[in-house]
């Protein structure tokens, strides 16, 4: 038997609230008796083998979706394709990890193209996607909700349509917008004015010099998130010859999935079980239709004829922090805004030394080693090649 739906699970609170379903005191024991006498078209009953087959979508058993389904049978979609995303959707909102959370609100940004995820009716996978992200989101400052702007956008769409009571109910605590913000500060700005007002004339203010120059903050390698990784997984991408398509486990809950184009240099044979070093934090990229979410480091030889892993000491285990000397200790970003070119800027400077150690010349060409808990990361035979 399943777990209980009704107790930890915000999605299933939230779905069940805003179906107002009417159901017992007794919820568990009824609802199955309930359930035994549904009937699903077939449309319905597609849809539901698909979401068991996923097992549970949300992260519950697929009882919650045989009600809704009941109730409306397009509140998971309107066409084929439609109920297939949101099964999608919802399955890929149940990941856990802040990581994963991260990587959930991007897809969001980057792949929404109307009002809410499948229409511009709201349907089951907003209201289990929001349930599923809405920790994560009371975490965002105004600035990464900024960045996120799509995502933020349907997140309050969804919180708008749901309700505040209906959230409320199912243990979720509305989030305030930045448009609610402005309304809040519109409301009060006839109240402070004359406050502001008296204020100015009771102080001696110093104008502040026009054109100010903006303080940049100076771009350094601990900002890149560079971690141990193994390979636990690797074959060849399924459209492209060149490229291997890995799986690489980073000490996160879930293996990563991981494009290279190493295929013309490393044999497959020895991809797999190998310690490699990963960098984390770029923005995930689409190659030949298949998602990659990190790039293992490599040297390259200064003619470009070999390229060769850069590996970890002996002794790292996934997930392990790697750090340039000098700046240990440093959080990295939690995601590198591509506008900014942090990586590139921070890649000219990566090279290996004479003795094929690992890396960074600053801008005075002075040397800062690569090291996993105090020992040097290297490449097997390449000196003075760049890493990339």
């Amino acid at each position: 038997m399943s777990a209980p739906i009704f107790q930890n699970d915000l999605a299933v609170k939230l779905v069940t609230s805003y179906l107002k379903a009417d159901l017992p005191k007794d919820a568990e024991s009824s609802l199955q008796q309930k359930l035994a006498n549904l009937s699903l078209s077939s449309t319905t009953q597609a849809i539901h083998t698909e979401v068991q087959q996923t097992q549970g979508a949300f992260g519950v058993n697929t009882t919650l979706l045989k009600l809704s389904l009941e109730k409306n049978p397009a509140f998971t979609g309107e066409t084929e394709e439609q109920k297939a995303k949101c099964s999608q959707w919802m399955t890929m909102s149940a990941r856990t990890g802040t990581v994963n959370r991260q990587l959930f609100a991007q897809s969001i940004n980057d792949e929404i193209n109307s009002k809410f995820l499948l229409s511009t009716k709201v349907s089951l996978c907003d209201l289990v996607a929001l349930a599923n992200i809405s920790a994560f989101m009371g975490t965002l400052s105004t600035i990464k909700r900024k960045n996120l702007s799509k995502f933020s956008d349907w997140y309050f769409s969804v919180q708008e349509t749901v309700g505040k009571d209906v959230l409320l109910a199912a243990g979720i605590q509305p989030l305030e917008s930045a448009v609610d913000k402005s309304a809040a500060a519109a409301s009060n700005a006839e109240k402070s004015a004359e406050l502001k007002k008296k204020a100015k004339e009771a102080k001696k203010t110093t104008k502040k010099p026009q054109n100010q120059p903006k303080v940049e903050v100076k771009t350094v390698p601990s900002m890149i998130d560079l971690r141990v990784g193994k390979i636990v997984h690797v074959e060849k991408h399924p459209d492209a010859d060149s490229l291997y398509l890995e799986k690489i486990d980073v000490g996160e809950e879930e293996p990563r999935q991981v494009i290279s184009g190493l295929v013309k240099y490393i044999p497959i044979e020895e991809m797999n079980d190998r310690m490699i070093i990963t960098i984390c934090n770029l923005k995930p990229a689409t190659m030949r239709g298949i998602k990659s979410y990190a790039m293992v480091l490599c040297a390259d030889s200064p003619d470009g004829s070999k390229v060769e892993f850069v590996e970890p000491p002996a002794g790292s285990k996934p997930g392990d922090r790697v750090y340039f000397e000098g700046f240990d200790g440093q959080e990295p970003e939690t995601l590198l805004n591509p506008k900014k070119k942090i990586w590139e800027t921070i890649q000219t400077g990566l090279f290996t030394s004479d003795d094929c150690v690992a890396g960074w010349y600053d801008e005075n060409k002075k040397f800062y080693q690569l090291l996993v808990n105090g020992n040097i990361c290297k490449s097997k035979t390449i000196a003075n090649g760049i890493m990339k």
